[in-house]
Parts: structure tokens; C-alpha cells; sequence
């Protein structure tokens, strides 16, 4: 996955997640550091946030 690469430095919170999930999370996680001023952090918690919600259909 481009640019997921960023984000190996938070692999144990991404290793709980499902692996479907953790695909959406770093996607968008990815999308939120390029397109916005935030920091990794920030565009990880967005992606996790996002991805959480798209499961649940809310």
C-alpha cells in the first residue's frame, strides 16, 4: 500500500485491528496526512475513527 509505509511506527495499534479495517484505516489515514495539516497521529486516529464507522454503518 503507497505511503502506508508512514505509519509502520504505530504498528501495534494497528496490529488489534482487523485486517480489513487496518486496510481502510492506513488508506485513509494516508489521505488525512497528504490533504490536511495534521500530524501522523492525528490522521491515524481521523482514519481509525472513519474506518470504525463505515463497519458499523453509522
Amino acid at each position: 500500500m503507497k505511503g502506508a509505509e508512514q505509519f509502520e511506527e504505530f504498528h501495534q495499534r494497528l496490529s488489534v485491528l482487523d485486517e480489513e479495517v487496518r486496510e481502510a484505516v492506513l488508506n485513509y489515514a494516508v489521505s488525512f496526512y497528504q490533504d490536511r495539516n495534521c500530524t501522523k497521529e492525528e490522521a491515524l486516529e481521523m482514519g481509525i475513527a472513519k474506518a470504525e464507522l463505515e463497519k458499523r454503518n453509522l
